[in-house]
């Protein structure tokens, strides 16, 4: 892989770490680089990183795959983490070198439902039992979310358009595939179909759907405020505040040209 290819790619690693306020620290940096050179497997990595922080710790199966453990936000882990900042930081660390994975071998999916849950299961089934299922409560922040029992449904016209316009290839005006991508990462976003990793796996996904359609998103100059608040406001149906940060972060592919 190509230096310069490797230094977007981290570009876009690193926008995850700001999105959460976590660092990016010098030593991850040179993992995930070298992890998208090829010179690290990504599992002997994970594995390496839980043998010397001692997680190797027996999985407690009897609290529910989709829940919190009680008196925490917390969720149902493999190594029966309890404390938000560890888990925090363990997550983000395994996400990471999965997706980094994914860079230099992507999953073979058409740009389905399917491969949204398969990139959440494999970017974070290494931590939650709970990886690429449905969350069956409801959520909300500063706006609701669809309703659990209405995702699948919701799911199958969100991707039946997308479908229907072709996975956004072939649109050469700019403004066009803007409004496009805009439009349905914003469903996605009011969809919110996982319990927690919705930011991550959605990234991935509408990323690979832009590369394919002859556009990179060059997440390092996103500026973080500014694209929460356009996911905030995507969820009531306002996509401008989105499309005006994807106008400044997305370019053509030279080539697509």
């Amino acid at each position: 892989m190509k230096s310069s290819l490797v230094d977007g790619l981290l570009g876009y690693l690193k926008f995850g770490y700001d999105f959460d306020g976590i660092d990016f620290s010098l030593s991850t940096e040179e993992t995930l680089r070298k992890i998208l050179e090829g010179d690290e497997d990504p599992s002997t990595v994970i594995a390496t990183y839980i043998e010397e922080k001692g997680l190797s710790v027996p999985y407690d199966p009897s609290y529910p795959e989709l829940g919190f453990y009680p008196g925490t936000r917390c969720l149902v882990n493999y190594f029966n983490i309890k404390d938000k900042h560890e888990l925090k930081q363990i997550e983000i660390l395994f996400s990471s070198i999965r997706i980094a994975e994914l860079f230099t071998k992507p999953l073979d999916m058409g740009f389905t439902f399917s491969y949204l849950k398969a990139i959440h299961q494999h970017i974070f089934g290494d931590l939650y039992p709970s990886a690429g299922m449905i969350r069956e409560k409801s959520l909300e922040k500063k706006s609701e979310f669809c309703k659990a029992e209405y995702i699948e449904t919701q799911a199958g016209e969100i991707f039946s358009k997308l479908s229907q316009m072709k996975f956004l290839s072939g649109i050469d005006d700019f403004d066009d595939f803007i409004n496009e991508l805009a439009y349905f990462m914003g469903e996605i976003e009011a969809l919110h179909p996982f319990q927690d990793g919705n930011g991550r796996t959605t990234r991935f996904f509408f990323s690979d759907l832009a590369r394919r359609a002859g556009y990179d998103i060059i997440w390092n100059t996103v500026d973080v405020d500014k694209y929460l608040e356009a996911n905030i406001a995507s969820i009531d149906g306002d996509y401008q505040p989105l499309f005006s940060v994807l106008e400044e972060s997305v370019i053509k592919r030279k080539d697509s040209e």
